[in-house]
């Protein structure tokens, strides 16, 4: 047989070499992606997502769990009517999903039409982020009675192209266009994107979800939509989209987009703030058009956490470009034992007579250890703020957490709120507070209990602690508040003996 010549050895070796390594690297092969771990690779430097418990979930659970008699103590009832509008629509498949869990409620009112409203809200949860749908729930007649559904293309559930979508945000726009926002994305492939649905009569039917921005493996975070209603601004109609991404090279900015043709597309994202890691963007519009943006800033020295504020910005040309970030208040959170709440997440508002600007975020300057709700306020167009002012009027010892705060066409400032003030234990049992100040947020009247009876949020869906949500719904009319909230009230159809959480609602007149 004729010798192989040295070039051809070479070849031949070459080639078993590269078939070596290849079936070695089959037997090793690392394991799929993850988004679940890929965050907590992130967070060793310093990023930061609404989840209120630390590290170790799974033994603050347990402790927690173990500390309370099995049985809760007896929730009293109270006077009114709350209104049920989530009615579990998506049947269990056997994933990892909680069936029959609704979490993280936001609301809007059209402007033009006082009685018509539109929430949002999570639909069968996950445990480890995000949940099978988003649902939306339409009213005409002021909240007394509900239209639900899914939104579609969104989810897998829905015809969609994603395995979860979280962070439901609803918002209205001229001629009584609704836009729906949310982020969605994989557990088992890096691709996310934040996407906003919109509908042209109010929220009944949705065209395809249109995304503001996709990733391949950063990942959007807690976006939130709001659009320009007033007739007074030269960007009428514009709708806007802001979010934070988190960067895998250890960056964590805010980030804003616009629309201008009504969400059939969005413009390329402007950085507002690229300094430490900036947890969700909350958009508002003021008098003139001017948008003010506000967020969570955590700061570092290496990997120690140094301080976190509440920072804002405003834009006067639409979106382009951005002031300054300035700090609003330090954020001192104690957080909510067993519990994931809105932690440092803020919730805002503007007065839309002479644009005062309000926001609100549970603290514990005020009852060390145990959060509070308090509220700062600006005068000036954002320049200048209050210091923080106590919203809550429960005992110092019972927790008031996840705050939203919300100004009526007179005035009238409101701040809903949960609380465990009827809880002996100051544990378990949660309900549904309002206040009110009719002096431009200087004083705050006696809160007003708005749910029913207490709850155990024991039932609520479990997302590294009971979740009711990172924030909840509140919407004025001209004489009404529009709370809307998550509770344990109604028996499941599929475990005797259990409740499971729903979206309720309830019209609070304040004049």
């Amino acid at each position: 047989m004729k010798r192989l010549t040295p070039p051809f050895v070479l070849l031949i070796l070459a080639t078993l070499i590269v078939l070596f390594v290849a079936l070695a690297g089959w037997a090793t092969e690392p394991p799929s992606f993850s988004r679940s771990r890929w965050l907590d690779e992130q967070k060793a430097w310093g990023a930061r997502f609404p989840e209120g418990l630390p590290p170790a979930k799974a033994e603050r659970i347990k402790a927690f769990l173990d500390s309370l008699p099995v049985a809760a103590p007896k929730a009293r009832a109270a006077a009114g009517r709350a209104v049920r509008i989530s009615q579990d629509i998506l049947e269990p498949n056997g994933s990892a999903a909680q069936p029959e869990t609704q979490a993280e409620p936001f609301i809007a009112l059209d402007p033009e039409r006082e009685t018509h409203l539109l929430a949002g809200f999570q639909e069968s949860r996950f445990a480890n982020g995000g949940a099978r749908a988003l649902a939306y729930a339409v009213s005409t007649d002021g909240g007394k009675s509900w239209n639900e559904g899914l939104i579609p293309g969104l989810t897998f559930a829905t015809g969609g192209r994603f395995e979860r979508a979280s962070d439901p945000w609803v918002a209205f726009g001229p001629g009584g266009r609704a836009y729906y926002a949310s982020i969605a994305f994989h557990e088992r492939a890096p691709d996310n994107a934040v996407m906003v649905s919109a509908s042209d009569d109010g929220g009944q039917t949705w065209g395809p979800p249109v995304a503001v921005r996709s990733e391949a493996i950063d990942f959007c975070d807690k976006e939130a939509v709001v659009v320009d209603t007033r007739a007074d601004s030269p960007f009428f109609g514009r709708v806007y989209v802001g979010w934070d991404t988190v960067v895998a090279n250890q960056r964590q900015p805010a980030l804003i987009s616009h629309s201008d043709n009504g969400g059939a597309s969005f413009t390329t994202q402007v950085t507002i703030h690229d300094r430490g890691s900036n947890l969700g963007v909350f958009p508002v519009v003021a008098p003139g058009g001017v948008v003010h943006a506000f967020w969570a800033r955590y700061t570092f020295s290496g990997n120690r956490l140094l301080t976190v504020d509440l920072q804002t910005a405003r834009s006067t040309d639409g979106g382009d470009t951005w002031s300054p970030a300035a700090t609003v208040s330090k954020l001192l959170t104690a957080g909510v034992f067993g519990l994931r709440t809105g932690e440092n997440l803020p919730s805002a508002a503007v007065d839309p007579r002479n644009g005062d600007l309000y926001v609100v975020w549970q603290d514990q300057r005020f009852s060390p250890g145990v959060d509070q709700i308090v509220l700062a306020k600006s005068t000036d167009g954002g320049e200048t703020w209050s210091g923080p002012r106590l919203v809550s009027d429960g005992p110092k010892t019972a927790a008031a957490f996840t705050p939203a705060v919300a100004v009526n066409a007179n005035g009238l400032v409101g701040v809903a709120y949960y609380s465990l003030r009827n809880d002996p234990s100051r544990r378990v049992l949660v309900d549904e507070y309002l206040a009110v100040s009719r002096d431009r947020g200087q004083r705050f009247g006696r809160s007003v209990r708005v749910s029913t009876t207490s709850w155990d949020v024991r039932s609520a869906a479990f997302a590294e602690g009971f979740f009711l949500g990172d924030y909840q719904g509140l919407a004025a009319s001209r004489v009404m508040f529009h709370p809307l909230w998550i509770a344990t009230l109604d028996a499941s159809r599929l475990e005797p003996g259990v409740r499971q959480p729903d979206a309720f609602t309830r019209g609070i007149k304040a004049r």
